[in-house]
């Protein structure tokens, strides 16, 4: 006598089979609505990360577009500084002769790269103030006393 598999052997769909008048279709097995439920899941997951992917996209052309306009921004920049410095001492050709102008404006160069160093170091202080404990803190306005 031989079996066969209960695998192997056809099963007709639920809608070859006909119904009796006035009953029901056969609700899904809690295997079948597991089954359903990581399909929708899956799906809810693929969508989600094609939506997240697009949304990175995009704000990478926009991150790289800023940077390039920055970027374009900072040498127009730079050209007006040395045409600014160029003016100035042509400005001053007439007045302190050729030595003295080129003098006079490498050191108002200077001064205003020092000021400019001076307040940055100064904001730095002021960054590490807003970091120190409390501790640190109260120990330093003593010392200071």
């Amino acid at each position: 006598m031989t079996r066969s598999n209960p695998d192997t052997t056809a099963v007709p769909d639920a809608g070859d089979i006909p119904l009796a008048p006035g009953a029901e279709p056969d609700k899904p097995g809690l295997v079948e609505q597991l089954r359903g439920l990581y399909s929708d899941g899956r799906e809810l997951i693929d969508a989600e990360l094609s939506f997240q992917k697009a949304r990175v996209s995009a704000a990478g052309r926009q991150v790289r577009a800023m940077a390039l306009l920055a970027f374009v921004g900072l040498v127009l920049v730079s050209c007006a500084l040395i045409a600014l410095v160029v003016g100035t001492m042509i400005a001053l050709i007439p007045l302190i002769g050729p030595w003295g102008a080129m003098v006079a404006t490498v050191l108002g160069a200077l001064v205003l790269a020092v000021l400019s160093f001076w307040l940055a170091a100064r904001r730095i202080g002021k960054l590490g103030d807003l970091f120190a404990s409390d501790d640190d803190h109260g120990a330093g306005t003593k010392a200071a006393s």
